[in-house]
């Protein structure tokens, strides 16, 4: 008993070093002031103009950059210093964040002004995402990165969890520019954080142009998952599932809660602030499951994902109160972020483990891109659909429940005995 206390203390203390403590405490932060602003400027649009087409188009188009700044990101993070990296991205951020503040104030047209900045922001933002990532195989051991990035996932649904409550109740009782100014803090703050960690870098020969490297690297890493079948099942099923689950959540639940239910933003914001609270628990039970959480639970996973959205439909389609509606609403966003946490820890820990050291940035960056790319095309369809079918909403998220169980299925046998 004794020797397996002392096991799990060395084992914490081990991942919990101070370079990847650092790293956690400046993801926290990067990814809180995000989802904050995420969070806001498309809600903003949203409860003004009450338009879910508009709504889901914003938020479409403001994904679609992750396309392409997520492979670069991936070929820079095989070349260059890592921490230099995620240093110079929080700098343009805030600098973004600080041109919105002044740029705004001189239109009175507030839907461009809007695209732009999230468009900028998420540009950025899917470069940091890659590259964070591109680092903990650098500072943790290969028998701990399930618990390592389980602490990840439980620290980025901490962030996730936090920003929705914030940001409604600021959106709500303070306006708008309270809410850019915390955030130009705290991307200034996560930059100073950057310069502090040390990731081992080895430093590669630059001898070709910038064009034919980032060919040849992305063409290098395209080859690399060809070779391996298991990873286009992976690609294909995250595609699938990102395109749907996302867009449901994050496009139908505001249009849900604010146009069917009647609810103001604050109450919106502290309904995903506890549905986020699944996403603590999924992180922590990835932990306790350690390397048990492997690739060939990722069928199940995505299975219970996909069929959380049921609720969603059975709450806008029985005769309940709003207040009941509204519980199950939270409820089963809250049951979705339990299963959907150590479906992309299982997910990203094969990838990371599977990957030579010299190709991970590469590949991580274009599975980071492929489900953003993915969530943009989604937001884009969703937003007109649940515009189209406003009066049956619940039509849109059965099918979609549906399209997803299949593609589950047909990818099902893919996974079974998979060896990284």
């Amino acid at each position: 008993m004794e020797q397996t206390e002392q096991q799990i203390k060395t084992s914490v203390k081990s991942i919990l070093s101070r370079n990847f403590s650092l790293l956690v405490i400046g993801q926290f932060m990067s990814i809180f002031a995000n989802q904050v602003l995420t969070f806001t400027l498309p809600l903003y649009l949203l409860y003004t103009t009450g338009s879910a087409a508009l709504f889901g188009s914003v938020l479409g188009l403001s994904f679609l950059p992750f396309i392409l700044t997520a492979p670069i990101a991936g070929i820079m993070a095989d070349r260059f210093k890592k921490q230099k990296i995620m240093f110079w991205l929080d700098i343009a951020v805030t600098a973004v964040v600080l041109l919105y503040m002044i740029i705004s104030g001189m239109f009175s047209t507030l839907v461009p002004i809007v695209v732009v900045k999230l468009v900028a922001l998420n540009a950025i933002q899917g470069m940091y995402a890659p590259t964070s990532q591109a680092c903990v195989p650098f500072l943790i051991s290969e028998d701990k990165l399930v618990r390592a990035n389980s602490v990840m996932e439980t620290v980025n649904t901490l962030s996730n969890m936090a920003a929705p409550p914030a940001a409604g109740i600021l959106l709500a009782g303070f306006g708008i520019f309270p809410i850019l100014i915390i955030c130009a803090v705290c991307f200034a703050i996560t930059s100073v954080i950057d310069l502090l960690i040390k990731i081992p870098y080895t430093k590669q020969s630059i001898n070709e142009s910038m064009t034919y490297i980032v060919k040849s690297d992305i063409v290098e890493a395209f080859r690399f998952i060809k070779k391996r079948q298991i990873l286009i099942k992976i690609a294909m099923l995250m595609f699938v599932l990102s395109a749907i689950v996302p867009a449901v959540y994050i496009v139908g639940v505001p249009v849900f809660l604010t146009q069917y239910l009647g609810l103001g933003t604050q109450y919106l914001g502290i309904g995903r602030g506890i549905a986020w609270g699944g996403g603590i628990l999924g992180g922590l039970l990835s932990g306790i499951l350690g390397k048990k959480l492997t690739l060939q639970n990722v069928p199940m996973l995505s299975m219970l994902v996909s069929l959380s959205m049921v609720p969603l439909g059975v709450a806008i389609w029985i005769d309940v109160s709003y207040f009941t509606a509204f519980v199950i609403i939270v409820v089963a966003d809250f049951m979705c972020g339990i299963v959907l946490i150590p479906y992309s820890i299982a997910i990203w820990t094969y990838l990371q483990a599977a990957t030579p050291p010299a190709l991970i940035g590469k590949v991580l960056s274009l599975f980071n891109g492929l489900p953003m790319a993915a969530m943009g095309i989604g937001f884009l369809i969703y937003g007109m659909l649940f515009e189209r079918f406003a009066a049956t909403p619940w039509h849109v998220i059965f099918v979609s429940t549906f399209i997803c169980c299949i593609a589950i299925l047909l990818l099902w046998k893919y996974f079974k005995d998979i060896t990284p």
